[in-house]
């Protein structure tokens, strides 16, 4: 990946900070010219709806768009430039271009390397953008808002949709309570600053919801192990482990991934459709549980601000999908959460677990980006139920209650391992080696060693790194269920 000098890209930004922007004879990257100021107050309102089938579902080809009128609810956010590392713009535009083209063929960032299956390098470019300021209280309430707005239906009866999938005739709300993927679409008075918010698991998780087991099926995809293998009760999704035994095919798992249509590939067609709609505005991505989750695996693949509430470990899930990491990428991710949340902390697994009983195989706990916890059980007594996950109470109980719970600071996780049980190996591999992370084992572009090179091209400085995933282990390794899978 290339990094641009991000030691200038800081001291520009530090200039801008201490100097009026007009002082500056300099050009700097993603300096939008009508966003004079350094922080700036928003008020946003819902715009549009997309809903988007699942591939499983009554109309797989289904993606529609609904303008509503104005609405009365309003959102306040405050936004301010920061330094931010994103996938380079070439790189964003060749997956653009190649969505564009795709003729309803999956295209991710692995697919985009060619036909040989070979993944290249991303590259990564340090650069100025307009960011959420995770720091104001106002502003996670209304993104938390923005993301529990997410489910709620509206009369949707009677409307007339935009089709922007395949042609079809049932141009009323048909499949809109039973199926698919659902975005809100927020914007700004002059439509300078967008905000997305992703649709996550219905209902509750053992019983069910509108859309529910199509997020099931989606959840235990990308944030289970291997293939959702849990029990003998389960029905996996895909069949890479190895009989009763804590080990996964990775190459199989890798294939089984790049051909199922996920919730990931229906995100990335709202984002496209948004960004084509509104070319010169800067979009933010928000969501809660697998809604969050999807919108921060979107939010990597672009490099858009997100910020997401209570969600699973998605780390695993960004690995999988080959999307941008490594040491020192300061990605634009911030997730809020507390420690009485099973899912967000990773321990929603086990035969006495909730989400055993709902059949959900919750199994990742690493994050990338940033995480900003509330540790509700060390300090105000909480206890892990599943109950906590649900945003309204993430508003109700945390949100609005400053004097008790204050807004943490957002860090990178340290030391974390997910599935440090499991054995990953590859049948294309001629010997087979002790058990390793799947950081290292599906991640083909990943190498061994950690290279830097300097060059100089028009006058710009690039640093170019090939770095390793990241395998320091865990300080926390939770204990196996007890005999998952009896004799």
């Amino acid at each position: 990946m290339i990094i641009r000098n991000k030691t200038l890209i800081t001291l520009l930004y530090l200039a801008l900070e201490l100097a009026p922007c007009y002082s500056l004879n300099v050009q700097v990257p993603f300096f939008l010219n009508h966003h004079p100021s350094l922080e700036q107050q928003n008020t946003l309102q819902l715009k549009t709806i997309y809903h988007h089938g699942s591939a499983n579902g009554p109309i797989p080809k289904l993606f529609r768009r609904l303008e509503l009128p104005q609405t009365a609810q309003k959102f306040s956010l405050k936004s301010k430039q920061g330094v931010m590392d994103r996938p380079s713009t070439a790189d964003r535009n060749d997956l653009l271009l190649k969505m564009s083209q795709s003729n309803d063929r999956l295209v991710r960032w692995s697919t985009v390397a060619g036909e040989d299956k070979q993944y290249r390098a991303m590259q990564l470019e340090s650069t100025i953008g307009i960011l959420p300021d995770v720091t104001d209280r106002e502003s996670i309430v209304s993104l938390a808002q923005m993301s529990n707005n997410a489910y709620l239906d509206i009369d949707l009866n009677n409307t007339e949709w935009y089709d922007l999938g395949s042609s079809w005739h049932l141009n009323n709300s048909f499949g809109w309570e039973s199926d698919g993927l659902r975005g809100h679409l927020f914007a700004n008075q002059d439509e300078s600053l967008i905000v997305i918010g992703i649709k996550g698991t219905s209902g509750g998780l053992w019983t069910g919801g509108p859309t529910g087991e199509k997020d099931k099926i989606n959840d235990n995809m990308l944030f289970s192990c291997c293939c959702a293998r849990i029990s003998r009760a389960w029905s996996p999704v895909c069949d890479c482990y190895q009989g009763n035994e804590y080990k996964c095919e990775s190459s199989c798992l890798q294939e089984k991934i790049s051909k199922a249509e996920l919730y990931y590939d229906n995100a990335l067609a709202i984002y496209k459709d948004a960004q084509d709609k509104y070319k010169n505005s800067t979009i933010w991505l928000t969501g809660h549980s697998l809604g969050g989750a999807i919108a921060s695996l979107v939010g990597i693949t672009f490099g858009v601000p997100t910020v997401t509430f209570e969600i699973p470990g998605d780390m695993l899930a960004s690995e999988r999908l080959h999307l941008p990491k490594g040491p020192g990428i300061d990605l634009p991710v911030w997730h809020f959460g507390h420690t009485a949340d099973p899912i967000f902390v990773g321990v929603c697994n086990g035969p006495s677990s909730s989400c055993w009983y709902g059949g959900y195989a919750m199994e990742t706990r690493c994050h990338t980006g940033k995480v900003c916890v509330w540790d509700t059980v060390k300090d105000n007594g909480w206890r892990v139920d599943i109950r906590s996950h649900r945003v309204r109470d993430v508003i109700d109980g945390i949100l609005m209650k400053p004097e008790e719970f204050p807004l943490p600071n957002c860090v990178e996780e340290k030391d974390c391992q997910d599935c440090g049980l499991w054995e990953y190996y590859d049948d294309r591999d001629p010997v087979k080696t002790g058990t390793t992370s799947l950081a290292t084992s599906t991640t083909d572009a990943a190498t061994s060693t950690t290279d830097a090179a300097t060059s100089t091209t028009d006058n710009v400085t690039t640093i170019t790194l090939t770095t390793t995933a990241d395998t320091r282990p865990s300080t926390t390794i939770h204990e196996p269920p007890t005999d998952p899978w009896p004799n």
